[in-house]
């Protein structure tokens, strides 16, 4: 009964925000306005101010200026090191809003390095919160964990819980962008139990529309609406303008996912609407994008153009490079949704260059899923390109010769579609031939393994036990010999007591006992125990089920990790070696990671050794994904994923 009048509480609220012309500011805002002219000095007037200025979320940046200005005036002459820190802060929310995110990296990290105690606690933590924020936006979503994940560890020392609530949240959001729905629910309801153990005046807004942006995500669409109601509830509750808009259009979305058009299409403008009033032009590029889909996906492309190109503007004017492939794709798909396919090529080609400059300014691991999508278009639209110039040529040809251009073209075309058939026909062939020769080399080399560590443990080594043995005896008929032919006889059977082993355990690495007794994760397990290393730490994990995966395939992916931790041993000079395997969602994850001297990944395409040559081969056979990140002197992660059936 309860939950049921929070709905209906909820749902009346929503109307009401819904329904209201305007968001020029909120209460709290007036009341900090109404607090600046009873000021009686300097020091009352900036407390004021800098309490007026908390309010960002919910003030559009030019506001934020003018009031930030007044406090920098007013600190340069009685203001205090805190003080200026705090109005520090605020330029640091400042520049993330203009796109400056580099520059507001640096103003945070110059804080964040002070050691002399001079910085209070609490804004410590807002800008270690600020600079998760920058991370996730410069989708540097590692470091953005990490940092989250010391800053919990430091608050959970200290029971702070307001900041361990929000550092959950961070790390829920962190995975959520990373795809990792099960782990972002997890720190997610984290968050949500904080909150109501410690009942604190804690923002819980932004952790209900995260929840509901997942459950969306994963087509729950009810538990998705039930969230987000209540993350919006709490929003206006909070008087926080930016994440009642996140919960807006969280809600749009989910509203297409029930078939509430027309709902969608509102929640978007009226989160558009509030966005402009805060001034996050960030936000408001996205907006603009994610509207000009919507526009697209349900016929609207005129309307679709109109807020896309408002979008490009805007990210032109204010250098936000990385929103434009994301504002041009939604482009590209109004105008195929108009049928206007002059303007859909020449946007494809406008998606290219831009995914050409951003491939030449980072690393191609950072941008392999780029490049994927890069590769398409760009076969997409010579595709387009084609079928233009050969409309052009149809009308000139049926211009000026008529039938007898018409008969010639037809014919033409017959022949050229022939043609290409054959040659799409012959490569899918050639693809083919290709993989059942993959598979047969694989499965002659599993096989040729299987048969040379049988053959060793099974008549080499057991010939050199039995060596032993008749030396043994031997030996005992040996008495009252001298003490230099002993130690010979000593030498002999101690090299053969470590050729046996020796053999032995090439026998297992090369086909592992426990491979069809226990399967994949016991074998990894085993071959990383036998390393000994003293200055070096192995981690393993392994999470799900790894039963379903064929015996091929988990061979296979045995072997890729094998050759990996391998490499890791013969070049990394690594003080801790990291292995850690999921089985989730129809596919296999594996991550090894370690702390070592790195390299640069160019390298490898310049040169690939026959080691990675054979992890690349054997990954591309299981329709794997694999990704290398490394640089000198920061160690090297490799992560490969494969599906369970291929």
């Amino acid at each position: 009964m309860i939950r049921y009048l929070y709905s209906a509480c909820v749902a009346g609220i929503t109307i009401l925000v819904l329904t209201t012309v305007a968001f020029a500011q909120t209460k709290a805002i007036d009341a900090y306005k109404k607090q600046l002219p009873l000021a009686r000095n300097d020091d009352q007037r900036l407390s004021s101010i800098l309490l007026l200025c908390s309010q960002y979320r919910s003030m559009h940046p030019d506001t934020l200026r003018h009031y930030l200005e007044q406090a920098q005036a007013l600190i340069s002459v009685t203001g205090t090191a805190e003080e200026k820190a705090q109005a520090d802060f605020y330029e640091v929310i400042l520049l993330n809003r203009a796109g400056k995110t580099d520059s507001a990296l640096s103003l945070a990290a110059r804080y964040l390095s002070q050691e002399d105690g001079t910085l209070s606690q609490k804004l410590r933590t807002s800008f270690d919160l600020a600079k998760c924020n920058l991370l996730i936006r410069n989708d540097r979503i590692k470091e953005a964990i990490e940092s989250a994940l010391s800053l919990l560890h430091r608050s959970e020392v200290s029971n702070d819980p307001f900041t361990v609530m929000r550092a959950q949240t961070v790390i829920g959001w962190a995975n959520m962008e990373l795809g990792k729905n099960r782990e972002s629910l997890d720190w997610s309801f984290a968050a949500v139990k904080t909150h109501d153990t410690y009942d604190t005046s804690m923002l819980i807004s932004v952790v209900y529309n995260n929840i509901a942006a997942v459950y969306n995500e994963l087509d729950k669409n009810d538990s998705a609406e039930y969230y987000v109601k209540k993350g919006i509830y709490y929003a206006e509750k909070e008087q926080d303008l930016t994440y009642l808009t996140n919960g807006y259009y969280i809600y749009s979305d989910i509203c297409v996912a029930l078939h509430e058009i027309p709902k969608a299409e509102y929640l978007l403008k009226k989160g558009l609407a509030i966005r402009k009033q805060i001034g996050d032009v960030f936000y408001i590029v996205s907006d603009l994008a994610q509207l000009g889909v919507f526009y697209a996906n349900n016929n609207q492309p005129q309307k679709g153009i109109d807020a896309v190109k408002e979008g490009i503007a805007l990210a032109e004017k204010n250098e936000l490079t990385s929103k434009l492939p994301f504002l041009y794709s939604a482009l590209a798909k109004n105008y195929k949704a108009a049928g206007d396919l002059v303007n859909y090529s020449n946007t494809l080609n406008t998606i290219i260059t831009l995914k050409d400059s951003l491939y030449a300014r980072n690393s191609a691991d950072a941008l392999a899923e780029m490049q994927t999508k890069y590769d398409v278009q760009k076969k997409e639209n010579i595709i387009i390109r084609q079928k233009y110039d050969l409309t052009q040529k149809n009308i000139m040809f049926y211009g000026v010769a008529g039938l007898l251009a018409a008969t010639l073209l037809f014919g033409y075309f017959y022949l050229q579609n022939r043609r290409k058939a054959q040659q799409i026909k012959i490569q899918a062939m050639e693809m083919e031939e290709k993989k059942k020769t993959t598979k047969a080399v694989m499965q002659a080399e599993e096989e040729e393994r299987k048969r040379i560590a049988g053959d060793l443990h099974d008549s080499v080594a057991q010939k050199m036990v039995v060596a032993k043995l008749n030396l043994e005896v031997l030996g005992n008929h040996l008495e009252n010999i001298a003490e230099k032919d002993q130690q010979i006889f000593d030498n002999i059977s101690t090299l053969l007591e470590e050729s046996t082993t020796e053999v032995r355990n090439l026998s297992h690495s090369m086909m592992p006992k426990s491979f069809a007794i226990s399967g994949l994760t016991t074998s990894v397990k085993e071959f990383l125990d036998k390393i000994q290393r003293s200055n070096l730490r192995v981690n393993f994990s392994a999470e799900g089920n790894f039963e379903v995966i064929s015996e091929t395939s988990a061979l296979m992916i045995y072997r890729v990790i094998q050759e990996c931790v391998l490499n890791v041993l013969k070049h990394a000079n690594a003080s801790r070696l990291d292995v850690s395997m999921i089985a989730e969602q129809n596919e296999v994850d594996v991550m090894i990671e370690d702390n070592g001297k790195g390299f640069d990944v160019k390298e490898l395409d310049a040169g690939p050794g026959i080691g990675m040559k054979n992890i690349r081969s054997r990954i591309e056979y299981l329709s794997g994904r694999l990704d290398i990140t490394s640089n000198k002197g920061q160690g090297t992660l490799v992560a490969f994923y494969i599906p369970f059936h291929h």
